[in-house]
């Protein structure tokens, strides 16, 4: 489950052991050819979990939850291009 991109209603969660550290689970989580999205629950260094995952959207204590002003799109062969914002109104603009 960790290295296959799943479509549907499914939870994966890894418990590493205690002995681990956050860059190996960075190494873990970021260790895959596949970057959707992600989610990180935790009331702890927030910023710096979030900005270590390479994913096209990364949640932070909520998952799935849109602005739909901002862009979205995949990472790594998760995705082409981005859907929502500015972003993606800029494929059917044409400025000469």
């Amino acid at each position: 489950m960790a290295s296959e991109e799943i479509f549907g209603p499914v939870l994966s969660v890894i418990i590493p052991p205690s002995r681990d550290t956050l860059e190996k689970a960075f190494e873990r989580a970021n260790n895959t050819p596949y970057g959707l999205s992600a989610g990180v629950w935790t009331d702890k260094l927030i910023f710096k979990l979030v900005n270590k995952l390479r994913a096209g959207v990364v949640w932070a204590n909520t998952y799935n939850k849109f602005d739909p002003t901002s862009p979205f799109g995949g990472y790594k062969e998760s995705g082409f291009g981005r859907e929502g914002g500015l972003q993606g109104l800029a494929a059917y603009c044409r400025l000469d």
